[in-house]
């Protein structure tokens, strides 16, 4: 196993710089996933370099072994300096950014500047369990490859489908081309998401967490929807809206 014991090292140095900054992300194309967990998600093919702490006995990337070339070493104290947690679990990974040309299915979810990490987060693991097939953001949204995003979507991000767009207005457009209807989550909405037909091409915009969605990209909508609340409830957080669409989704469609 390679041994690096210096904070001077290029490798150690580059994690923190991944770590802290979307620039040297989007420029490198890579990013950094931490814990045991995460990592064993990562597929191998996708792993740049694989950090341990030394001792460690924990789980490691299926097909990834301690012998690999890939995997590094390092002492507790710089495993310390290189995480982005206050409590790490002695293996972070370089890796990869995913790269999706196009998405397939019919059935999408599309975002509108979420700056909240635990609202993606949280967005790409019930998309994934409500069956989602693919995800499209706009560049305002928080980075998906964040340090904070990428532990929120524990795993997740490994395997559900998305796209990071210039235009969502584009997007809408070309999906109403393709016989999608465009759902926006939005209070003007006169139907509620239980009154209305989830079983074909199906997409929903879901806005931000503070102002929700743009005025301009709500018109862009095939048809407004709302989710009906009781008491004194202006709106439901973006993470939970989201949820509840997707998940009346797949209700409808486990009973066809």
């Amino acid at each position: 196993m390679n041994k690096i014991t210096s904070a001077a090292n290029q490798y150690v140095k580059e994690v923190r710089e991944l770590n802290r900054k979307a620039k040297a992300r989007r420029e490198a194309g890579l990013f950094v996933a931490e814990g045991q967990r995460l990592c064993a998600e990562i597929p191998e093919r996708e792993i740049v370099r694989l950090f341990v702490e030394d001792g460690y006995q924990g789980r490691m990337p299926e097909g990834l072994a301690a012998g690999d070339m890939r995997v590094y070493q390092v002492p507790s104290e710089l495993m310390r300096q290189m995480s982005d947690t206050m409590h790490g679990q002695g293996i972070l990974a370089v890796v990869r950014e995913r790269r999706y040309e196009r998405l397939e299915g019919d059935f999408f979810m599309l975002l509108e500047t979420i700056q909240d990490p635990g609202n993606l987060g949280t967005i790409f693991r019930t998309a994934e369990a409500a069956g989602v097939d693919g995800i499209v953001m706009n560049r305002e949204c928080v980075d998906v490859y964040s340090p904070k995003v990428v532990r929120s979507t524990m795993g997740s991000l490994f395997r559900m489908p998305f796209r990071v767009v210039p235009d969502l207005k584009e997007e809408v457009r070309a999906l109403r081309t393709q016989g999608f209807t465009v759902y926006a989550a939005h209070l003007r909405g006169i139907h509620n998401h239980f009154e209305c037909d989830f079983k074909g091409k199906t997409a929903f915009l879901i806005g931000n967490e503070g102002n929700g969605l743009s005025e301009e990209l709500a018109k862009e909508a095939t048809e407004y929807l709302r989710i009906p609340m009781q008491g004194r409830i202006e709106s439901l957080n973006a993470a939970v809206a989201a949820t509840v669409l997707m998940y009346e989704t797949a209700r409808q469609r486990y009973r066809t």
